[in-house]
């Protein structure tokens, strides 16, 4: 008994040592995912909850009401300039210009001083004006010199038939401005009454970010190729490193809440010069807490006007910054898991009767599958299923086919079985 007992702990210890090693390379990748998926899609609520404020992302806005205030209309390259100038000292993780710098032919002076002023920043991402196409189409988009330098999506997965094409580029910035900068693509789609950004479009078959995308992208970490995954259809979402969780419609949209508020600045404080310190303290302060800053024009909202996708994009950062961070279970959390799923094994091999081992195992099965739904649902930790899955049911295999079923033999001396019978 002391022997098979030994065996067994020894061999369930190699198969859990043995998951570890391969869940830590990665071997699990595809059905943790999955696994993770179906939470999600279980604990939506979780994200649509009402967030407290946070000083995360600041609209800095060229007001068309102020239009006068300006040089020219739409604001040319110096005043431009002279407002990212005013930013630098604030040193935000992200800068981005939600509307596209672009003058016409040919380039108005001080198109390359601008750039100039943009090298400072981190990470500055400019908007590209983009057309989608009206339903699904096969053929190609129209990216012009931007082909190039546009990210493709790496880990895409779910059903994207809903996913909305790119038909063409309409504006992209200057080439004399773009320097080292991102582009990223301004898109949106009204329906229904409400106002959705794609995450990505698609170009044949390919996911291009948008500039949603690439601002959490850059202000989470996440490189396209590791760590940013998109998946489509029901549970649609985006999962970052950092625990950054975006929910989107199964098409890739996010919806912005109409009711949604952003702290703003207006632009012109920031232009004033030293000479006149227009920005207050109030200002200062916000854009010194500011990881994501947001420039562009908008104009006075109206219900019969089109959106500004200035404040569109900066309400829909604000949001998303605010909301829970999904976390995954540590190594020491996994270990303790692991070694619950041993001794739920070696009960199922030492203790339940063979005929009864499927019906404990099943039955283990659904405690732990209600425990690690409780857990998520509380605090959204999640972790990897497949290495106490395994252990369990090599223990159901154990307690099912190779424990040998003991048996007595009684025998007594007064039994009519204990005595030879001769008929002669």
């Amino acid at each position: 008994m002391l022997q098979r007992l030994l065996l067994t702990l020894l061999l369930l210890a190699i198969t859990a040592g043995f998951l570890d090693h391969r869940q830590k390379a990665g071997s699990f990748q595809k059905v943790d995912q999955a696994f993770l998926d179906f939470m999600v899609a279980n604990a939506r609520e979780n994200f649509d909850k009402s967030l407290p404020d946070h000083d995360g992302v600041v609209l800095v806005e060229l007001r068309a009401e102020d239009h006068a205030e300006y040089a020219s209309w739409p604001p040319p390259p110096l005043d431009w300039q002279t407002l990212v100038r005013g930013l630098q000292e604030y040193d935000p993780e992200v800068l981005v210009i939600a509307t596209p710098l672009n003058w016409g032919r040919p380039t108005p002076d001080f198109a390359p001083a601008l750039a100039d002023a943009l090298l400072p920043f981190t990470s500055v991402i400019l908007g590209v004006e983009a057309q989608l196409a009206d339903g699904e189409t096969s053929a190609p988009a129209f990216l012009g010199d931007l082909d190039s330098l546009l990210p493709r999506f790496i880990q895409v997965d779910g059903d994207a038939s809903r996913v909305p094409s790119l038909a063409s580029l309409i504006t992209a910035p200057d080439a004399a401005v773009r320097a080292s900068s991102e582009m990223g693509l301004l898109c949106l789609r009204q329906e229904k009454g409400t106002r959705r950004l794609p995450y990505a479009v698609k170009d044949q078959d390919a996911f291009i970010p948008t500039l949603l995308a690439q601002t959490l992208a850059r202000h989470s970490h996440s490189p396209y190729s590791s760590g940013h995954r998109l998946h489509l259809g029901a549970g649609a979402g985006a999962y970052l490193q950092e625990g950054r969780y975006v929910p989107l419609r199964p098409s890739g949209e996010f919806i912005v809440t109409p009711q949604a508020t952003v702290p703003t600045v207006n632009a012109l404080h920031l232009m004033a010069g030293s000479l006149a310190d227009a920005v207050s303290d109030t200002e200062k302060a916000l854009l010194a807490k500011a990881d994501i800053l947001v420039l562009g024009i908008t104009q006075a909202e109206s219900l019969e006007g089109p959106p500004s996708l200035p404040r569109l994009y900066a309400q829909a950062f604000h949001h998303l910054l605010g909301l829970p961070r999904l976390q995954k279970l540590g190594s020491l959390g996994q270990w303790i898991i692991q070694i619950l799923a041993v001794l739920a094994a070696l009960w199922l091999i030492m203790r339940v009767p063979p005929e009864k081992v499927l019906k404990s195992g099943l039955f283990l099965f659904f405690l732990a599958f209600i425990g690690a739904y409780l857990l998520f649902q509380a605090s959204l930790i999640s972790f990897s299923p497949v290495p106490p899955s395994v252990i369990l049911v090599l223990g159901m295999l154990l307690g099912r086919f190779w424990r040998k079923k003991e048996t007595t033999i009684s025998l007594s001396p007064s039994s009519p079985a204990s005595q030879d019978t001769v008929a002669t």
